[in-house]
Order: structure tokens, then sequence, then C-alpha cells
């Protein structure tokens, strides 16, 4: 049995080490660790401060870098899709300004803009899949398409019939009458699926896709993304050149993935080989980039460019 003086001797050395801890911090060592602490918030400071300063540089040296390339952009792009035509597709949540930026550019690169389509959640939305269906069929009958398709394949046939054909500079090749083509549009207009700047969609050589993020789980991003391959593969395959640009991708709280059309078209084989890709088209430079990514498409040099996961170079070479 453990005599009590044993416990007495332990509670007497406790509060002697309780009681020499307190001498020494309220002496000797308080002075050194008050000192220590100090300094090292100091540190802090001038560190941060500095870290201020290099990002308030840094921001000016990119707002002069866009302001520059947003100046020499006519030049660079000048003449460089001259006689072809091209249609602006534009997925659920792409950025506005990047938009714009990207519709501005066409004129400029010689091409005509045909007109920018926006797709709708609804497009993608699994719940939404009957109403697709029923969309899509009577689309592809008021253009008069003959398709053995059904669902989503036929929306996405349809979409591409009428955004797309490779008799560049003429809608000589497309399906459907102008007012078939018309009543299409509508069909998918009127069931919420898409937007269209006008009414009378003429077909064009070139299509430019501006991404857009979307998240959830790794099912649910895997099965949008699927999606996207199709509709880009069918773009892909009506047209002279398909390209699909945006910008960095911003994660979102909460959600397990976070992706966007230019991954999509990046993790497989089968579309990267066949569809360029731009991840820093709302850069200042970004617009210019696309064009030149066209051009070189055009001239079946596919590429990847940007700093993003699978980028194959940062620009696409200037072609002659």
């Amino acid at each position: 049995m453990i005599d009590f003086r044993y416990h007495l001797v332990s509670i007497i050395s406790v509060f002697l080490a309780l009681a020499v801890g307190i001498v020494l911090g309220a002496g000797p060592l308080q002075a050194n660790l008050g000192d220590q602490l100090g300094d090292q918030v100091a540190a802090l400071r001038t560190e941060k401060q500095a870290l201020n300063d290099k990002l308030t540089v840094s921001g000016k040296l990119v707002d002069a870098s866009d302001e520059y390339a947003a100046a020499v952009q006519p030049r660079v792009v000048h003449g460089r899709l001259t006689g072809h035509r091209a249609v602006v597709v534009v997925m659920p949540s792409a950025d506005g300004t990047m938009v714009s930026n990207l519709e501005a550019v066409v004129p400029q690169s010689g091409a005509a803009l045909t007109g920018t389509v926006t797709l709708s959640q609804d497009w993608f939305d699994p719940s939404q899949a009957a109403d697709r269906a029923t969309a899509a069929h009577a689309a592809a009958t008021a253009l008069g398409l003959g398709s053995t398709a059904t669902g989503d394949p036929l929306l996405i046939q349809v979409l591409s019939y009428l955004t797309v054909s490779t008799s560049s500079t003429s809608a000589s090749g497309a399906t459907g009458t102008q007012a078939q083509r018309s009543a299409a549009l509508k069909v998918l207009v009127d069931a919420n699926l898409l937007d269209s700047t006008t009414a009378d969609l003429a077909p064009s050589d070139l299509a430019l896709v501006v991404s857009g993020d979307y998240a959830g789980s790794d099912a649910v991003v895997s099965a949008r993304s699927d999606v996207v391959r199709a509709l880009v593969m069918a773009l892909a395959g009506a047209s002279r050149a398909t390209v699909v640009a945006g910008g960095e991708t911003v994660v979102a709280a909460g959600q397990a993935v976070t992706s966007n059309a230019v991954q999509a078209v990046r993790e497989k084989s089968e579309t990267a080989q066949l569809v360029s890709t731009v991840d820093h088209a709302r850069a200042g430079d970004g617009p210019a980039t696309v064009v030149l990514a066209i051009e070189n498409a055009l001239d079946e040099k596919v590429g990847h460019y940007g700093v993003s996961a699978g980028a194959t170079d940062k620009v696409p070479r200037v072609l002659p």
C-alpha cells in the first residue's frame, strides 16, 4: 500500500514546480518571450506589407498587359478568318464579359458572326430528359430531319444542323429551308433549352464553344462531361473547325468536383485529338489566342493552349 507521505511529497512537488514557473515567467523569461513575440509580429507585418506591395504591382502589370493586348488585338487577328462564318455556342454559367469579348473578335478576324446560341441548364438537367426528348422530336420534325436518333442524341443532332455546316460561306448545304430552320429553332427556344440572338440562324463553318463551370458529385460531373463531349463532337464533325474556350475554373464550395467544357474535352483522347481548347480566354490576350487557335485548327493543327491541366502549349503558333 502506498504511504500517505508519498502523496504528500507528490503534491508538494507539483506546487513547487508551479511556483518556480510563475517566478520565472514573471521574471527573467517574461522579457525574453515578450521580445521574441514582438519581433515575430513585427516581421509578419513587414512581410505582409511587402506581399501587398508585390500584389499591387502585379495587378498593375496585368492591367497594362490586358490593355496592350486589347490595343494590338485588331492587328493580330485581322484577316485571319476572312471568308468564314462563325457561331458562338455558350454553355450555362459562362462568363458574360468573356462571351462579349469573343463575339467582338470574330468580325475583327474577318469572319461573319452568324449568331450566339446560349444553352440553358435544362439542356443538361437529368430530370428534364423527357421534356427534352419531346422538344427534340418536335424540332426535328419542323426541320424536316429524318433521323433514327431519339432523346438527347437527336437534340444534339438538331442543334448541330442548325448551327454548323461545312458549306462554308453560304447556307446552301444547310438542312431544311430557312422557314423550317427558324421553326425548329423556335421550338428549342420555347422549350427553354436555349436562347438565340437571332431567329434566322444561318449555319456556320466555324464553331466557338464558350465554356462554363459545373460542379457536383463525381457521377454528376462525369455525366455532364459526357454530354458536353457529345455536343462538341457533333459540332466538330459538321464544321471545318471547332474550338472550346474558357477561363480559369472556380472551385465550387462544398462540391466534390468542379469541371468545365475545356477540361471535359482534354480529359478524353477522342475529343482532345479532334478539338482545340483555350483555357485562358478570359485574359486580355484570350480572344486573339482563340482566333489563332481556330486558324491553326483550319490548318489541321489541333492544340490545347494555356496553363491548366492538359495544355500542350501556352499559345498557338502564328501562321504567316
